[in-house]
């Protein structure tokens, strides 16, 4: 009968054992659960202002090609002919054969 109480007393130390085992495995499992549904939470917080960002980047970039057609077409105009006379008639005064100039006193 002593070899019974011996194989009760073991197993029932071996369950208390898997008991706690298992209590642990739980807990470890359950933090592992919040501490990522911490960091999902903040990298979807990242993600929606990197969209954001991306957005202000891509406005950026409409207004600064918008502003770099404006440019080029100044510089086609500065090197035409209409150009060249218009500045010289304000910088330097000239005038086209037939013009009158009125000068207010």
């Amino acid at each position: 009968m002593s070899r019974k109480k011996g194989r009760r007393r073991k197993r029932a130390r071996v369950s208390r054992e898997n008991k706690r085992a298992m209590v642990l495995i739980t807990i470890v499992v359950i933090l592992l659960f919040f501490v990522l549904l911490f960091e999902s939470r903040r990298l979807y917080s990242r993600i929606e202002a990197n969209e954001i960002h991306r957005q202000d980047l891509e406005k950026q970039i409409e207004e600064e090609s918008r502003r770099t057609e404006e440019i080029e077409a100044l510089r086609e105009y500065m090197q035409s002919d209409d150009y060249m006379k218009q500045a010289a008639k304000d910088r330097l005064g000239l005038v086209e054969e037939g013009e009158i100039i009125f000068k207010v006193r």
